[in-house]
């Protein structure tokens, strides 16, 4: 019933509040603030502004919100033109954590020689200063500052009163009680205002993304194969083998070696014959520069005996260990 009486009065506030600007059906009617707005005995008798000739208020709407919705913060100026020049009038504030989303409203009304200002800055925070700690927190922001200039002040002259913000609610959208209720219950714990919230942006268009994905992979995928490509070990034809070098020529050996070599080889079945010839042919290349080993070689190549292998290879002895057969005239072959 208290709760009804005061949404009654609150209204009917309201109301006389906008006739009053609109001139109460008297364009001479003197402007006032709406009914949230107090100026306090500060007002001479019948001025309805102080001696400065303008008051202002600032006011949040609604001041019990959930966490992440949209709210309102205006600030209502009550100004005498004959005082202040309304063009003059500016709001310097600050409202962090909150962001300003959308753009600032400002409406004028005029009655007689007053004029009602109202600006309004649509505020909305969604990161986690304004987290509420438990079910509640309460915010407040800091001071602003309203600067005007009397009319014909020069530029510069101007002047500033300060604007004070009512302390904000901000209710957790989880609320904890309602766990304890029964799982029949159709009462959930979450509790949003989705139209307060803002529609989905992203940085890149995802219509415009996924082609450049596709493109990007299929790159990757061409760079992936062309690298196991060159990864791949490759069969390298087996050389063709080397041919195996000519066994070295055995040495040519000259007449006077071979002769020497028939004078120790007692295996010939021919041999007596062999031997005569070698020996005649030891006596005629011995026979200028090596008398004696001729004279020997050439007695028994004519000896009425037959020589035997002990004869002749004594004398092929002593023939090798008397001259170089390498550097004898009939040394090797070239």
């Amino acid at each position: 019933m208290v709760g009804l009486v005061a949404i009654a009065l609150a209204t009917a506030l309201g109301v006389v509040a906008v006739w009053s600007l609109g001139g109460g059906g008297d364009s001479g009617a003197r402007a006032t603030l709406p009914a949230d707005i107090d100026p306090g005995g500060s007002q001479p008798p019948g001025s309805g502004l102080p001696t400065e000739g303008i008051v202002a208020h600032g006011s949040v709407v609604p001041r019990l919100t959930f966490f992440g919705d949209s709210i309102r913060a205006q600030v209502d100026v009550l100004l005498d033109r004959r005082k202040v020049d309304p063009g003059s009038v500016r709001v310097s504030t600050e409202f962090l954590p909150w962001e300003i989303v959308g753009s600032q409203g400002r409406t004028r009304r005029d009655a007689g020689s007053n004029t009602y200002l109202r600006t309004t800055f649509t505020l909305r925070c969604t990161s986690s200063p304004c987290v509420p700690a438990n079910d509640a927190s309460a915010l407040e922001f800091t001071a602003g500052r309203l600067s005007y200039a009397r009319p014909g002040a020069a530029a510069g002259q101007r002047r500033s009163i300060p604007i004070d913000w009512p302390v904000l609610l901000v209710y957790s959208r989880f609320a904890a009680v309602n766990l304890d209720a029964p799982a029949s219950s159709s009462v959930l714990p979450w509790r949003a205002d989705l139209e307060s919230f803002p529609a989905a942006s992203y940085r890149i268009s995802p219509a415009m993304l996924l082609p450049v994905l596709l493109v990007l992979a299929g790159l990757l995928a061409v760079a992936g194969a062309v690298l196991a490509f060159v990864a791949i070990p490759r069969r390298h034809e087996a050389p063709e083998p080397e041919p195996e070098p000519e066994p070295e020529p055995l040495p040519t050996l000259t007449p006077l070696e071979q002769a020497l070599e028939l004078l120790e080889d007692a295996s010939r079945a021919d041999g007596v014959e062999d031997r005569r010839r070698a020996l005649e042919l030891v006596a005629e290349v011995l026979d200028i520069e090596h008398p004696d080993l001729a004279r020997a070689a050439r007695t028994l190549a004519w000896s009425e005996d037959d020589p035997v292998v002990e004869q002749t290879s004594g004398l092929a002895t002593r023939v090798r260990t008397t001259i170089d057969l390498s550097e004898n005239g009939n040394g090797r072959v070239h």
